[in-house]
């Protein structure tokens, strides 16, 4: 009976060795839209920054974009674009309701847009080339409960507090009680 247990586990390591394989040279696609859910959902989307080169889905890469892209009219470009050239069950829904939170924005009483304007100061932790040294940062301090996001600028990428404060003095403060060095940046 045991002799019949090995050839049986040596054909389902054999089939599992060569699957993937055969899979890939079939065209079978990855598909990361669930992936990319759960980076969104976790507030890691610096981390689609690694998925980007790897995707080749049409409405995952249009996704990544538009979360990526700094510019919110473009980033609202992009999910239009996804919703209608490249429907998908799964990542509808994200871009829709980053839609509907952009149009919301967009439609704010104009007390509110006075309220945030004035919120021009964030805090930096740091600056560099490589977009890995970045995020390695960005780990470090989120495990030290400090929110950070990563921003790309002029081939850099900036790991910098989500929080945003109305005074300098403000951001100073709260610089002050972090465990690690940051500067103030004044955004305009």
């Amino acid at each position: 009976m045991t002799v019949l247990k090995i050839p049986a586990l040596v054909l389902l390591f054999i089939c599992l060795q060569i699957l993937p394989a055969v899979s890939r040279a079939v065209g079978q696609k990855t598909v990361y839209s669930t992936q990319i859910l759960q980076y969104v959902q976790k507030d890691k989307v610096y981390l689609l920054e690694n998925l980007r080169s790897r995707v080749t889905n049409n409405s995952e890469k249009t996704v990544i974009d538009a979360l990526l892209a700094e510019d919110g009219p473009q980033a609202a470009r992009l999910f239009r674009k996804q919703l209608q050239d490249y429907p998908d069950p799964v990542l509808d829904s994200l871009s829709k309701a980053r839609l509907a939170a952009y149009q919301q924005a967009l439609s704010s009483k104009s007390e509110t847009r006075t309220v945030l304007s004035r919120h021009t100061f964030i805090l930096q932790f740091g600056s560099f080339s490589s977009l890995k040294n970045a995020q390695e940062l960005a780990g470090r301090l989120a495990a030290k409960s400090t929110p950070v996001r990563i921003y790309q600028s002029k081939g850099q990428y900036k790991v910098r507090s989500k929080k945003v404060f109305s005074t300098r003095n403000q951001a100073e403060a709260w610089s002050k009680k972090l465990p690690f060095d940051s500067y103030v940046v004044h955004l305009r």
